[in-house]
């Protein structure tokens, strides 16, 4: 019985030591419980507990720190790495360089700096002012010159994710607000963009093979039209090639969870630039697994534990959007921005985008079909190696897992409403695609000078210069000078110009946001008309040195008498004189100065209900 006892006393205390030791803290997966309590709280706070509004004005409040924050993680992370590791520094890196910048160069003097998306980067412009002046998300709804400074009095949260003006907000906290700032942007990202080409198709097939995909997408003209923009699509395509990039080194060194940091927090920041960029978050996370397997071990930092929380807004802007569908400019009779009934139009725009040689579509015959042999070469070479997937080196499996992401994202935008690729505006949507093509050729041609001849890659850098010079210039010209609204703007702000600098209000029959970026006080014809008791008001104690009105003209009658469109037609107290006129692609536009207001014609004010 005593022997019995003392076994079980024995056993007893051995099953205490091993339940003491398992929950040790430091035996506990307590980094991976902490980070699924996060994740946890993440998706509630972001998509569950608030309405749309709330979402809303969350993002608008608080929206500007937490991307500061973000960002400054990411640059932190970004020094540790780079001081401990050489990073980004190969050799030859200054023909590399010379080589980026002298096709920056090329895109800069043949492609003149215009808004290419006019409503979009318009919209992008004065939320990165909003978020200069204010640190608050939200584009300008009404704004007016007082004391030689653009003051906001209305603002809204678009719908286009924040990361871009984020960055051209610093820019103008540094050199005052400046419209340039966000074409210097993009035109900076460009090399940015080369560079990392570059270094990832070199890592995968040599030297000769980063060239060829260097030069293969720097002669893009897709990437030249939107490096003299001011839309996000440079900087959205510049975190997925740095999402490849930390992504490969990363799977060298699972180990190394400054290099995990680093490659998460480029994730988040990509899910922030673009609507559709959040499906990088399940490219990340099949990186990060696959880092794990690696190393043997689960192994987290401290910024990718806080990551679900460092989500919290891209949630909260999606679980907005999705709740005002008045953001989604659907047009007449569409009741869905996805479905798969646009599915087969879009597919053959798709076909017709890829397939066109002509100069009215910004595609590349080059990347096109040079890019889809390799990938064609790259897929029936895998499957005769029969590799195991864990056998593939880092770079080559971040670029796979990098580019289902792009692949999905082009299947997204086939189940889209506005998923027409031939259409100037959808076709920027195509830049992920033409960089993994580039990169795979690339590869291609590196890989046939090993094995075959050693001409392959200049024959393929001379491709892809001939290309440029027969289909690229001609499209940037071409769609440069299709951009008509463009053109009519910059003629009318070339002659508010000429006139002096003074307090001046326009009145345009175009949208008021381009004068909001050129710091003018602005409304539209149809606001001044509807509400022409105020505008008399200001007449009458001159506000204003100058109200201009700007007005699209059509001809009436016999004598061809020219009277504005109906939309742009102020009312007939209103005594105009004619300042400027042009014709623009068979249209008639004046520029016109309010001499008087007769208060007297003023039509009578709607009465106002009585329970209102």
């Amino acid at each position: 019985m005593g022997r019995k006892s003392a076994v079980s006393l024995e056993t007893l205390s051995s099953s205490r030591l091993q339940l003491q030791t398992w929950f040790r803290l430091n035996h506990l997966p307590w980094k991976l419980v902490i980070f699924g309590l996060f994740a946890v709280v993440a998706v509630w706070l972001g998509f569950l507990k608030f309405s749309a509004y709330d979402a809303g004005q969350l993002v608008r409040n608080f929206g500007y720190y937490t991307m500061a924050l973000t960002f400054a993680a990411w640059i932190w992370c970004l020094l540790r790495v780079v001081r401990e590791t050489s990073y980004f520094i190969g050799t030859g890196w200054w023909r590399i360089a010379a080589g980026a910048l002298g096709l920056t160069l090329v895109a800069v003097m043949t492609t003149p700096y215009s808004y290419k998306v006019l409503y979009d980067e318009l919209v992008i412009q004065t939320t990165s002012i909003v978020l200069s002046q204010d640190r608050v998300v939200g584009a300008i709804g009404r704004a007016y010159e007082l004391w030689g400074r653009l003051q906001v009095s209305l603002d809204y949260v678009d719908k286009r994710p924040f990361f871009y003006p984020f960055l051209v907000s610093i820019i103008h906290d540094w050199t005052g607000y400046r419209e340039a700032n966000a074409f210097i942007l993009n035109t900076l990202l460009m090399p940015v963009i080369l560079g990392l080409t570059y270094g990832i198709t070199r890592k995968l097939a040599g030297v000769t093979a980063g060239w060829v995909a260097l030069v293969s997408l720097g002669t893009f003209s897709l990437l030249a039209l939107n490096a003299t923009g001011a839309g996000l699509e440079l900087l959205n395509l510049a975190l997925i090639l740095g999402l490849i990039w930390t992504g490969g080194h990363y799977l060298e060194r699972p180990e190394h969870t400054k290099r995990l940091s680093l490659f998460v927090l480029t994730a988040i920041l990509l899910a922030n630039t673009r609507y559709e960029s959040g499906i990088y978050i399940a490219t990340a996370g099949l990186v990060v697994f696959e880092g794990w397997r690696r190393a043997g071990a689960i192994r987290l930092s401290v910024p990718v534990i806080l990551a679900p929380l460092l989500l919290i807004p891209y949630a909260w802007h999606n679980t907005y959007l999705s709740g005002m569908p008045v953001l989604w400019e659907l047009r007449e009779g569409q009741e869905e921005r996805f479905s798969l009934d646009y599915f087969s139009a879009n597919i053959a725009f798709a076909r017709q985008y890829f397939a066109n040689f002509g100069s009215e579509i910004a595609n590349s015959p080059w990347l096109t079909w040079a890019g889809l042999a390799a990938l064609v070469g790259w897929m029936v070479l895998r499957g005769r190696q029969r590799r195991r997937w864990g056998d593939v080196g880092g770079m080559e499996w971040s670029v796979v897992a990098c580019g289902f992401g792009v692949f999905a994202n082009l299947g997204l935008l086939m189940a889209y409403y506005w998923g027409d690729l031939t259409d100037p505006i959808v076709s920027r949507l195509g830049l992920p695609l033409h960089a993994l093509l580039a990169i795979l050729v690339g590869c291609a041609a590196g890989w046939l000078a090993k094995v075959w001849r050693s001409w392959i890659s200049p024959a393929a850098i001379v491709g892809a210069l001939t290309s440029y010079m027969a289909w690229g210039l001609p499209v940037n010209q071409r769609l440069t000078d299709f951009n008509l609204v463009e053109t009519l703007q910059r003629w009318q702000l070339r002659v508010v110009l000429e006139r002096g600098s003074m307090t001046r209000l326009v009145i345009s029959d175009r949208s008021p946001l381009f004068w909001f970026c050129q710091g003018v006080s602005s409304t539209s014809n149809e606001r001044a008309a509807s509400l022409i008791s105020g505008l008399a008001y200001h007449w009458a104690h001159r506000s204003f040195d100058e109200i201009l009105v700007m007005q699209a003209m059509v001809p009436e009658g016999q004598g061809g008498i020219l009277i504005p469109l109906t939309d742009a037609v102020l009312p007939a107290a209103v005594k105009l004189e004619q300042v400027a006129q042009t014709r623009i692609a068979g249209q008639v536009h004046r520029i016109s100065r309010i001499v008087d207001i007769d208060t007297d014609k003023l039509p009578p004010p709607d009465p106002v209900p009585k329970d209102s």
